[in-house]
């Protein structure tokens, strides 16, 4: 069996807003993306139709690991939406609605992505390795600009399991057996959504854990964990 390679690339952006699904008046972010809008971000630099791009990145064919690298931080900034008809009517304005946005600030991630199609892989190790996108990217919505480094490609080495350890990127809450509290953390626990159809319809919601500060996790995981090659970063997919 051929090892598993990961490309490891880090996201940042002065502002991202992924928004939660249950907010409409007062929009509200999520503090870290979540799996769809890391495989939305890849899409769009490999070029992908965003028609058909949900399903290019199953929970069966790809892998996603994310790791934050700066705190997170939060700010609310007021928009003013305006009502109207159509797009030649946009000067017509019959209402507006001042709104506060929330939004993060001085985002950063580390991405872990490998993918059973070695075209595709293959394709976004050049283009990364370049940097290069075929499409603009953005961290939730197009006012949100990114930019990204690319670091490069890694072996992943499988951990022990059932042995303690100190995970570096977000974890699903049920792959987590056990929890070691013997250092100050500030955790937090959020409903993502995780895999789409091409009809954007939400198929599946995970529960996971990360470290508000980017910090490590001191666990015992019930699932496989990698360490990634010459980083020595400790992760686990979402």
């Amino acid at each position: 069996m051929n090892p598993i390679k990961v490309l490891c690339f880090e996201l940042f952006g002065d502002y991202a807003q992924f928004r939660k699904f249950f907010t409409n008046m007062s929009p509200l972010s999520f503090s870290i993306p979540p799996r769809t809008a890391l495989a939305g971000i890849v899409g769009a630099v490999l070029g992908i139709d965003k028609q058909v791009n949900p399903e290019q990145f199953t929970l069966d064919n790809s892998f996603f690991a994310i790791r934050l690298i700066n705190p997170v931080k939060k700010t609310k900034i007021a928009h003013n939406y305006l009502k109207t008809g159509s797009i030649t009517n946009v000067y017509n304005v019959g209402e507006h609605k001042p709104t506060n946005v929330e939004f993060l600030k001085d985002v950063r991630y580390r991405v872990y992505f490998a993918h059973e199609d070695q075209r595709l892989y293959g394709e976004l190790k050049s283009l990364l390795e370049s940097h290069q996108t075929t499409y603009t990217i953005s961290l939730g919505i197009s006012g949100c600009l990114a930019n990204y480094n690319y670091i490069g490609e890694f072996e992943l080495m499988p951990c022990k399991s059932g042995e303690a350890l100190k995970l570096d990127s977000v974890v699903p809450m049920a792959s987590v057996q056990d929890l070691i509290m013997n250092e100050p953390v500030k955790l937090q626990k959020v409903v993502l959504p995780s895999a789409m159809n091409n009809q954007r319809e939400v198929l599946r919601y995970d529960e996971v854990l990360y470290e508000m500060n980017g910090m490590s996790i001191n666990l015992i995981l019930k699932t496989t964990a990698y360490q990634v090659g010459e980083l020595q970063d400790t992760i686990h997919g979402i």
